[in-house]
């Protein structure tokens, strides 16, 4: 898994990380981190979280989210100035917290932070902010935790700069042949959540076919700087002859990505949102086999678009 220095990061931009990863975990609702009359920042979510702790069992209610930045590299969780000490910054945290809860009542409290931390120390640091705050739920994420997130949204780790700290994927056959026969598998059921960006197999000039899909600049750009190197990898395998039956279950795949009309154009207002929502539903769809595999299935997807395989044309 990748790892990213968070520490390098100033304080306000690590505070704006935390914020997109809970736009993606919680709901776009979750708001920017502002200061109380105490000086201290909170933000805050009121609602059911799309995907947190899980998508089957996600909390609901009003959460209150933290964000804990450190500069001190290989600082962890169990540092006594973190949460052992009666004066550590969890322990005065839960203290200024008891004096909100009267006027601003929150039921799940989610604190993230750019530390180590071991499962032991979690377990402890969850039971004390539950006790402490009499809540409902309590969690804390780590820099692992961290670094699981901007491995699932790539993108967010593009926006903020940290991609350039992200191993290069690396492919094998076996991989390349899952991926595909999960695609041709789940054809149908893909092409259900998709809509008539159709193409007409005409390689066009791919601004112009950005614009017509609607694909940002900063989102085609991280399809060149994430997928690209990848390509000539997929397409050599496609037009291998020993691979003809993979090739032909693509080409089923795209045939149905582009026959079926089914997405409602109010909900994804351009391509980049529908290449992530496919993702997301083809990952989630086939967890077993695709979970440690999202990172291609994108890198997949980004290919068929690239290739002018998906998408408008004209």
């Amino acid at each position: 898994m990748n790892q990213f220095p968070y520490e390098n990061l100033p304080d306000e931009e690590f505070e704006n990380l935390v914020i997109r990863i809970c736009k993606e975990v919680l709901g776009i609702g979750c708001k920017t981190f502002s200061a109380g009359r105490d000086g201290a920042k909170d933000s805050w979510f009121t609602g059911t979280a799309q995907n947190f702790p899980s998508i089957s069992k996600p909390w609901s209610g009003t959460f209150n989210i933290q964000a804990k930045h450190t500069k001190v590299l290989n600082a962890s969780c169990s540092d006594n100035d973190f949460s052992v000490n009666q004066t550590s910054v969890l322990a005065k945290e839960i203290k200024r917290l008891n004096e909100v809860q009267p006027t601003s009542p929150f039921g799940n409290y989610v604190v993230f932070t750019n530390r180590k931390l071991s499962g032991a120390a979690h377990t402890t640091i969850v039971d004390m902010l539950q006790k402490g705050l009499s809540v409902q739920n309590a969690e804390i994420i780590g820099r692992e935790d961290l670094d699981g997130y901007l491995n699932q949204y790539p993108q967010i780790a593009y926006d903020f700069g940290l991609h350039l700290f992200m191993y290069p994927l690396r492919f094998n056959e076996k991989e390349l042949r899952d991926v595909i026969i999960v695609f041709s598998q789940q054809g149908s059921s893909i092409a259900n959540e998709a809509s008539d960006f159709i193409t007409t197999f005409v390689v066009i000039d791919k601004e112009t076919k950005n614009e017509l899909n609607k694909l940002n600049k900063d989102y085609f750009e991280f399809i060149k700087s994430h997928s690209l190197q990848y390509f000539e990898q997929i397409d050599l395998f496609l037009k291998d002859p020993k691979n003809a039956k993979y090739m032909q279950m693509y080409s089923r795949t795209v045939s149905d990505l582009q026959a079926k009309i089914l997405l409602d154009r109010d909900k994804f207002h351009d391509f980049m949102n529908l290449m992530e929502h496919l993702i997301d539903f083809t990952v989630q769809n086939n967890e077993q086999l695709l979970n440690e595999l999202r990172d291609k299935v994108r890198v997949f997807i980004h290919f068929m678009y690239f290739n002018c395989d998906i998408g408008k044309t004209k």
